[in-house]
């Protein structure tokens, strides 16, 4: 049973978190409570685990004593980020369900431009928004539009195939309804997660982005981190491209998508790898040389707008 208040649809607004500090994830749950809209749910699913979880897990207990509006939940058995949002899907009472990462921030009136979206448009299933690229080593505050120019706000299943013109679950509010559909975020995926479950609601749905910064995206600088992720990228992307392969195959730009972003994180392990770092360089020269073949306009356009944005790190560090 969907719960309204003063006719307004519940939203139910879901914080994962794994091993973040009390003081970040309390900043991304203080922008949830200061959302212009009511009535909201809030659950932060905590999935710590490992050596200093029992830390971690205390802080978020604190957090959800903070607020009648929040509820903190524990994972169970597997674990990942997908799993936790699977979980807050599980508990939702809402009509919509947001998603926002422990590390990120929304803006006063995300919600409610979300929800108004979606109440004027009952044939969409999901409401996406732009947002700011907050880079923390910058102490001017400055903050940068993620899309900028190329924000596109009626994007098709087959537009998402060549390239994901949407990105974090911050700023996603889709239909509780909806993942009846669609089914729940797909665990066997090792990234990537969220561009897949874009690929499979706009499949299925139209899809409206509001074309406005509402959430605040923080830069994260963590090495290790980034070492592991290429990893589970290219595992990613050569899953989708199987998952998709019948939509894909005979789509020149769809084929690139994979190929490229492929080439991209084999690269990436070469450049922060010590190890194999021959056969890594071999595998991202033959991808790059694979997606050229298929698209060469489209290599190029890609390799500048790649370019353009290493350009513009090198100048903010």
């Amino acid at each position: 049973m969907e719960t309204v208040k003063n006719d307004r649809p519940l939203v139910t607004c879901v914080i994962t978190s794994y091993k973040r500090d009390k003081e970040t994830v309390g900043r991304a749950l203080q922008s949830v409570l200061d959302q212009t809209y009511s009535p909201i749910e809030v659950f932060i699913i905590d999935d710590n685990r490992g050596e200093g979880a029992e830390d971690y897990s205390r802080g978020l207990s604190e957090l959800g004593e903070s607020s009648d509006l929040v509820a903190v939940i524990k994972t169970e058995g597997g674990h990942g980020a997908q799993r936790a949002r699977n979980t807050g899907i599980g508990h939702s009472n809402g009509k919509y369900v947001a998603f926002l990462d422990d590390d990120d921030e929304w803006l006063p009136e995300k919600l409610e431009k979300q929800v108004q979206a979606l109440e004027d448009r009952p044939e969409c299933a999901m409401c996406y928004t732009d947002g700011y690229r907050v880079n923390e080593k910058d102490k001017s505050g400055k903050r940068e539009l993620i899309h900028a120019s190329f924000f596109n706000p009626n994007l098709t299943f087959r537009e998402l195939l060549h390239e994901d013109r949407i990105g974090s679950t911050s700023q996603a509010m889709i239909r509780r309804s909806c993942f009846d559909k669609v089914g729940l975020f797909d665990t066997d995926m090792p990234a990537r997660q969220d561009y897949e479950m874009w690929l499979r609601i706009s499949r299925e749905y139209p899809i409206y982005g509001i074309n406005e910064g509402l959430y605040l995206y923080h830069l994260k600088h963590d090495e290790g981190q980034i070492t592991r992720d290429w990893r589970k990228s290219v595992k990613a992307h050569l899953l989708l491209g199987e998952k998709y392969r019948d939509d894909i195959r005979g789509d020149r730009d769809a084929e690139f998508n994979v190929a490229f972003h492929v080439a991209h994180y084999y690269r990436r392990g070469f450049e922060r790898e010590k190890k194999d770092r021959i056969m890594l360089l071999l595998k991202a020269v033959s991808y790059y040389i694979r997606s050229f073949f298929i698209s060469p306009s489209f290599f190029f356009r890609q390799a500048g707008y790649m370019a353009d944005m290493l350009k513009r790190k090198r100048k903010k560090y």
